[in-house]
């Protein structure tokens, strides 16, 4: 369990989680590659909707909808019995840097509508199941003006593209489960709460001179080390505005924010390995930022790590025990847990494609980790030790209000984290939806053990010593996926073929020989994990009990923390990446020639 201490909470019926602070309200939809911030909000009673609706963008979809289930029918086939329409609204500025000098700038605003509609009933309607037609309208822009006819016509050509559609993949999904003999087992869509929550839409407000020196000022502090070849820095500052109605009574509107500034650096050895990495700062607001004196050093300390790892040795093919510290332990944990805790509907598809399973969705009741730990799913966090946590909301992606999950307990799988897609196990929405299915938000894997670092490092030389190994590895740090495209280079990639239900972990960006007799460490470079399944989770042979902070890169724009521990795993194959390489060009850096 996480240890008590003082916890600040905005909603009451949310049990605390100690250690951390708790307000605010954050939508997470990877679906449309929202932003993932936190505001307050207000919360109505419906009898209290009167100025909310006058909002232009809310009375057009709403006045839209009500049109639309009266009225919208294909002859033959039945009206739609429910609909959704989710407007995101953005205000954004962002400027780019390399070497001291913009790359690019700009501010800019942009509405989106999202529209859904199900046909059929909650028991049986035109969701979970691929078909040939088209599966609708998507994600689709509307004016940034406030003018309801012109918003009103987008909203009345998306519902109908996407009514259409719903009528078609209704049929075919019938006459699929006729001819196969299919039995519905569960139903199609669950019946929630509809949420009511009324908060008001606001500006970005951000000093656009001010940031344009700052990422500039950083970036020219790349052009003292020679060896960087490709750097960049990006600061964005976002306001996000979320305007949500259902056919159910869901009315909810929100504003949410988001500062991030990025360092991205990359580097290449003599053999031709790309070596690159990122630092990635988050803020609710522009004061949650570091100063700029910490930015300063995190740039420097970034050209450094790289510059270390330029001439560091090349690993050997190695079998033993690794233990995970930090950042490295955070990314493992993301791969092996997180993606294994989140409900996914069953679907079906006329052509029979095959589907990754999730490894966790029988293991109900059932023990899946080692029994100190605990996994807890809390999106109402903001604050763990003091900083700052991305990754919470009030609303998912369904208008569905949240809950803290107790997913794993001493081991034990216990839920996961659900939409509005009934299954074996969940008939309801715990408020989870990214659009996709459920999903994680901020998850905190908490440790009742007592192991203190050095518990670690002693354990870490027993087990070597049983294999006969000299040194054991430490994982402190692993590239983030999210991170890696942002220098737009080529990377090695590993030809080993993976079977559909196995993971491979990050490339290592620091790993750590530590020598079992002199306890000297060394760094090396051009290492790979062999890919692994959630069966390596029974190879932790010991949990330290200090947990820590990381945060997580889930795609654009996309940012969560995870809360977690160190750990030990036995035994991993961790070899030599041998894939094909760049050649290094063929002169110097033209920075590292006298002026």
């Amino acid at each position: 369990m996480i240890p008590a201490c003082e916890v600040k909470q905005s909603n009451p019926q949310v049990k605390s989680n100690p250690q951390v602070k708790q307000s605010g309200v954050r939508r997470f939809a990877w679906k449309k590659f929202a932003l993932l911030v936190l505001a307050p909000l207000m919360v109505l009673q419906p009898s209290a909707l009167a100025v909310g609706l006058e909002d232009t963008v809310m009375k057009a979809m709403v006045d839209e909808m009500d049109r639309s289930l009266k009225r919208l029918r294909l002859g033959g086939h039945p009206p739609p019995y429910f609909i959704s329409y989710d407007s995101t609204e953005t205000d954004r500025f962002e400027a780019t840097a390399s070497l001291g000098f913009l790359t690019g700038r700009s501010h800019t605003r942009w509405r989106s509508l999202e529209p859904t509609v199900r046909v059929g009933d909650y028991v049986f309607d035109n969701s979970k199941f691929y078909a040939d037609a088209s599966t609708g309208v998507g994600s689709a822009g509307l004016t940034i003006d406030d003018n309801y006819d012109a918003i009103r016509r987008k909203i009345w050509l998306g519902t109908d593209t996407d009514y259409k559609s719903a009528v078609e993949v209704l049929e075919e999904k019938k006459a699929h489960y006729k001819r196969s003999n299919i039995d519905n087992k569960f139903d199609d869509f669950s019946k929630e709460e509809p949420v009511v929550s009324v908060g008001k839409s606001r500006p970005l407000v951000v000093d656009e001179s001010v940031w344009v020196d700052r990422v500039k000022r950083l970036s020219a502090i790349f052009r003292e080390y020679p060896n960087i070849q490709l750097s960049l820095v990006n600061f964005k500052a976002s306001v996000c505005n979320r305007c949500f109605v259902s056919s159910e009574g869901g009315r909810i509107v929100d504003d949410t924010e988001d500062w991030v500034l990025t360092l991205a650096a990359s580097t290449q050895a003599k053999d031709g390995e790309r070596i690159k990495d990122v630092e990635v700062m988050v803020g609710h607001k522009e004061g949650q930022l570091p100063p700029f004196e910490e930015m300063e050093k995190k740039a420097r300390h970034l050209a450094q790590r790289l510059g270390t790892l330029l001439v560091a040795p090349v690993i050997e093919d190695y079998d033993g025990p690794v233990l995970f510290e930090s950042q490295a332990a955070g990314e493992f944990w993301e791969q092996m847990i997180c993606d294994n805790l989140a409900s996914q509907p069953e679907s079906l598809s006329a052509d029979t494609v095959s589907v990754r399973s999730n490894p966790f969705a029988e293991k109900i009741g059932k023990k899946v980790l080692p029994r100190q730990l605990s996994v807890v799913d809390d999106p109402f966090a903001t604050e763990y030790k003091g900083m700052p946590l991305f990754g919470g909301y009030h609303f998912d992606v369904q208008g569905v209000k949240a809950s803290r999950v107790s997913m794993i307990e001493k081991g034990v799988l216990k839920a996961l984290c659900t939409d509005r897609s009934p299954t074996k196990y969940s008939k309801h929405s715990n408020g989870h939806s990214n659009g996709f299915g459920g999903s994680t938000s901020l998850t905190f894997i908490t440790s009742d053990s007592k192991r203190t670092a050095a518990d670690l490092m002693a354990r870490c030389k027993e087990l070597a010593r049983d294999a006969e190994l000299p040194y054991f590895l430490i994982a402190r740090r692993l590239l983030d996926p999210t991170g890696a495209p942002l220098l737009q280079m080529p990377d090695s990639q590993s030809s080993v073929s993976t079977s559909s239900d196995a993971s491979i972990l990050p490339k290592p960006i620091i790993l750590v020989k530590h020598w079992v007799d002199s306890d000297k460490e060394e760094l090396v470079r051009s290492a790979r994990f062999e890919p692994i399944t959630v069966r390596v989770l029974k190879d932790i042979d010991m949990v330290g009990g200090d947990e820590e902070a990381t945060l997580m890169g889930r795609g654009t724009d996309n940012f969560t923390h995870l809360i977690c521990p160190p750990f030990i795993i036995k035994s991993m194959e961790v070899n030599k990446d041998t894939a094909t390489r760049e050649k290094p060009p063929l002169l110097e850096n033209p920075l590292s020639e006298a002026k």
